[in-house]
This record gives structure tokens, C-alpha cells and sequence, in this order.
């Protein structure tokens, strides 16, 4: 039986096939030019928009945005790359219209379009609320890092250059004495390899002080070289990376990703913030905003308490102290009265504050406390029991300054169980699928803002995915064309022309789907 055969590459057909021909009707790559055709360039930002009447003319940012959308959809996030795609991607040829932009074009269009493509991301979270698509009663945010244009050895601090100066220093006293050595051979040859390895050091000290300026003028901690914003970071454990923090909230209706930010921190002082982020996006000023242990910190749920924000942050297990020898009088066994503001310990003991405020350090920085003690310890009986310290001393409690607003943020958190365990599956899932299915555990541009930009990006992809397999494919087509088709009648009214005159003049739409204009009215 013979094989298969192909076409014959050299034969010539009657009617030859267009790109439409190669494009499927249910084909991903029609949702993204619908939802870019939604898009007012003009109103977000975009460069290049309108065209001067000189000069070479410039790709249209409509364009690029879909080659990007494309290749983030499909893991190709490089210039180069997306420009091969370009020549030899039947799929992107049908997208942009067989445009082939250069590297250096595409690189520059995401490095000058931060800001626009963060409003683009924003753009597509006010169409799912249009559609009803976010509730915004329930909220969860995380952080997750991803690893910076910036390698460790890259990154110092004050220990690490103090340490690349006693090396230096070493081998530059090695090769004085060497120096003094060839003196006495008076060997010439030797005595210049000898002077070239030593302005060689001399250039790198320079360098390292250049660099401890840097920090001492930055007041920061550490500095990076390649990528100054970036920042070491834990990963986990003890294991640290330079990377960025990438922030996102989630609605629980659809585990859609509603916000992206990106910090150089840990999670600690972002529930505030993030959660203000969140009302202004939603529009809802009541809802349960769910944030792991990472986020527990006494002031900023005070903050958030304050704001009228309400968190559900899990608290991270307590330190157990070996001054305490028995569980029986751990901080939890001692009984707090507001009315009073002391505290009852244990053995019946009343503990008062003198009213100062103590700045303590903790694992993760500084907190402000009262202290409570008594004078009771002096001659109680239980006090071994109690404590390590000295009788004179005594057993001292620490109160947070925002104890209040933090008890009942953990009084949400043990009452409302079934509300916190929804948090894993919502937030946790985005950054699952973008870092170990698409590979994205790292960034490419250099700067939180452009690093932001980045990540809006790569989280409408994750969105518009989401969004198919939410509405399927004929449904996000037809409100998609709604939108753009709303779109389009406020252009027209600028024109005063209207959109039932528009749609009389003799022109065809490629996709024959039945849009519904009530999803943008």
C-alpha cells in the first residue's frame, strides 16, 4: 500500500487560498483582535496613535498589541522571537496583517507603552464587570516573586563590599610584595604583568566604592547592579532570589485577576493598599478581603480597619519563648479588660501599663507595644512556673498598640473558616498556571513600573483564557463585537453620524456571530 503524498509545492491553483482560509472560525486569535478593536488608543495612552504627515510611517499600536497578546498567549515573550513569528506564523500574519516589525519595534513599543498596557489590562476587568463576570464580594490577594533581570552575585550589601575590599586589598598587597621581589631579580617583563594586574584591581575597587556611595546615598539596604530596583528577597525558607514581588487580587466568582502590582518587598505592609485598590476597581465598598499569613501585620490591619476594609489575614504561629517554662501561663492564658486596660494573670495577679510605648523588633521589623507587669511576681509561688526571669523583673506583657483592630481580624478568621479556605484555590491558581504551565517565573524588563506593565500583560492573557473557557467561544466573540461596536458609536457620534445610518452603508462583517448591543448599553 503506498504512503500518503503531499501537494506538489510547485503547483499553481485556479483560486489560491487566502490567510482567512487557514484561520478556523473558533480560533483564540480572532478573541484577541476582537478585544483590541474594543480598545480607544487615543484614550489610553498609547503612542504613535496619529501619524505625522513626514517622515516614515509607524505601526499602528493596535497591531503590536495583538503580536504581544499573541505571543504572551502562546510563551514567546522575546523581541527576536516575536519577530521569527512574524515571517513564519500563519496565525500572527493573519493578526497583524502580514506586518513584519522589527525586534527593536516590538522591544520598544512594551518598554514605551508601561502605563497603557497597564489601562488596557484595566480596560478588560471593566468589560467582565459590565458582564457581570467579577461580584466583588469576596477578594483574595497574593504575592508571588519572580525572578529579576539580575543575578545574586549582581546584588551587595554593606557585608558583601566590605568583603570584595579585604580581597582586593589581599591581592593587592600579594602583588606589592611580588613587585619588590622582581625589583631585586630586576626583571622588566614581569614587573609590567605585575602593574597591569594591579591597575586592574585598583579599577575594581573603584568600582566597589562607586557602589557603597550608591547605598549609603540610597539609605536602602542593598543595591543591584544590572536592575537597580530589584531586590533579594526570600523565597522561601531561606532560600532568597533577586526578584519582584508580583501583587494580584481575585474575585471569587471566576477566580478573575482584577489588580496587578509589583513591589521590590515582602507582603507585609500591602493589605491596606492592595484592599483600597480593590474598592476603587470593583466599585464596592463592603467586601471580605482574604490574605495569608504574609500579611499579618499589626499596624497595616489597623490601617485597613480603619479604612473601613474588612480582612480576613490568617495570623502566623506564635513564638514560643523558652523564658516560659509551662503552657499553662503562655501570653494566651492572660486576660485582657479593656475597661481597665489590664491585664489578669493566670494566678489572679492584676498587671498595669505605665502608659509608654516600647518599639520592639520582631522577625519581620518593628512593632510599637505597652508593657504590663506586678509587683505580685516578687513573692508569687507560681513564679518558675511562669518564667525564666528574675523575681525582681518579673513576667511582662506585651500589647500591640493595634491589638484591637488585629483581635478582630482573627476573630474573622476562627469564626469565618469555610470563607478563609476558598483563599488557596482563588489566588494561588493564576500564579500556578503562569509560572510552572507557561513558564513565567521570571521577568524581562529592568524596573518596577516596566516590571508592572509586564505582569498587567501576562495576567490579561491569563484572563482572556479564563474568560473562553468561562462564556465559551461564540458568547465572549459576540460581546466582544457589542463592545467594539459601542466603541465605534461613540466615535461616530463625535462625527454626528449615527450608528443605524452607519450600519445601512454596504460593508460586511468577516464573522457572521449576532452581537447583542444591551451587554455595552
Amino acid at each position: 500500500m503506498p504512503h500518503k503524498k503531499g501537494t506538489d509545492r510547485n503547483q499553481l491553483y485556479l483560486l489560491p487560498p487566502s490567510l482567512e482560509d487557514f484561520i478556523s472560525e473558533d480560533n483564540p486569535v480572532r478573541i484577541i483582535e476582537a478585544f483590541v478593536d474594543t480598545l480607544d488608543f487615543e484614550k489610553l495612552h498609547f503612542k504613535k496613535v496619529r501619524t505625522n504627515e513626514k517622515g516614515c510611517r509607524p505601526y499602528h499600536p493596535g497591531d503590536l498589541l495583538k503580536l504581544y497578546i499573541y505571543g504572551y498567549l502562546n510563551r514567546v515573550r522575546t523581541s527576536r522571537k516575536l519577530e521569527n513569528e512574524c515571517k513564519r506564523n500563519i496565525e500572527m500574519m493573519w493578526l497583524i496583517h502580514n506586518l513584519q516589525p522589527s525586534a527593536r519595534t516590538i522591544a520598544y513599543f512594551r518598554s514605551d507603552n508601561m502605563r497603557s498596557l497597564k489601562l488596557a489590562f484595566r480596560q478588560f476587568i471593566t468589560l467582565t464587570r459590565k458582564w457581570d463576570l467579577v461580584e466583588g464580594e469576596v477578594l483574595a490577594s497574593d504575592g508571588s516573586k519572580l525572578r529579576a533581570v539580575n543575578s545574586k552575585k549582581n546584588n551587595y550589601n554593606e557585608n558583601k563590599i566590605a568583603f570584595h575590599f579585604r580581597r582586593i586589598d589581599e591581592k593587592i598587597t600579594e602583588y606589592l610584595k611580588e613587585l619588590d621581589h622582581q625589583d631585586k631579580l630586576e626583571s622588566g617583563i614581569q614587573r609590567e604583568n605585575v602593574n597591569k594586574t594591579l591597575e586592574e584591581l585598583k579599577e575594581r575597587r573603584r568600582k566597589y566604592e562607586d557602589l557603597q556611595n550608591k547605598l549609603k546615598e540610597s539609605g536602602e539596604e542593598q543595591i543591584s547592579s544590572t536592575d537597580e530596583e530589584a531586590r533579594l528577597i526570600m523565597i522561601r525558607g531561606q532560600i532568597t532570589e533577586v526578584a519582584y514581588n508580583v501583587q494580584t487580587t481575585v474575585d471569587s466568582k471566576h477566580n478573575l485577576v482584577i489588580d496587578v502590582k509589583a513591589i521590590n518587598t515582602n507582603d507585609k505592609k500591602m493589605a491596606c493598599e492592595m484592599g483600597r485598590r480593590a474598592r476603587a476597581i470593583t466599585g464596592k465598598k463592603n467586601f471580605d478581603h482574604l490574605m495569608d499569613k504574609g500579611y499579618h501585620d499589626h499596624q497595616t490591619i489597623a490601617q485597613c480597619h480603619e479604612h473601613g476594609l474588612r480582612t480576613l489575614i490568617a495570623e502566623p504561629t506564635a513564638a514560643r519563648s523558652s523564658d516560659i517554662p509551662t503552657p499553662e501561663f503562655y501570653n494566651s492564658k492572660f486576660h485582657y479588660d479593656s475597661k481597665t486596660d489590664t491585664y489578669t494573670c493566670p494566678a489572679g495577679a492584676i498587671m498595669i501599663t505605665n502608659g509608654r510605648d516600647y518599639k520592639t523588633k520582631n522577625r519581620t521589623g518593628h512593632s510599637w507595644v505597652k508593657q504590663y507587669k506586678t509587683r505580685a511576681c516578687t513573692t508569687c509561688a507560681l513564679h518558675h512556673l511562669c518564667t525564666k526571669s528574675p523575681k525582681n523583673r518579673g513576667r511582662i506583657i506585651q500589647r500591640s498598640l493595634y491589638q484591637e483592630a488585629v483581635d478582630l481580624n482573627n476573630q474573622r478568621v476562627t469564626l469565618e473558616k469555610e470563607k478563609y479556605r476558598k483563599r488557596q484555590e482563588m489566588v494561588e491558581h493564576p500564579f500556578g498556571i503562569i509560572k510552572r504551565q507557561w513558564g513565567f517565573d521570571y521577568v524581562l524588563m529592568k524596573g518596577i513600573d516596566k516590571v508592572e506593565a509586564e505582569s498587567n500583560l501576562i495576567f490579561l492573557c491569563y484572563n482572556l483564557k479564563r474568560v473562553i473557557k468561562i462564556l465559551g467561544f461564540k458568547e465572549f466573540m459576540k460581546r466582544l463585537l457589542a463592545a467594539s461596536l459601542f466603541s465605534l458609536k461613540n466615535d461616530l457620534n463625535r462625527l454626528n453620524i449615527s450608528l443605524q445610518n452607519f450600519l445601512k452603508l454596504d460593508f460586511h462583517l468577516n464573522n457572521p456571530i449576532k452581537f447583542d448591543l444591551s451587554y455595552c448599553f
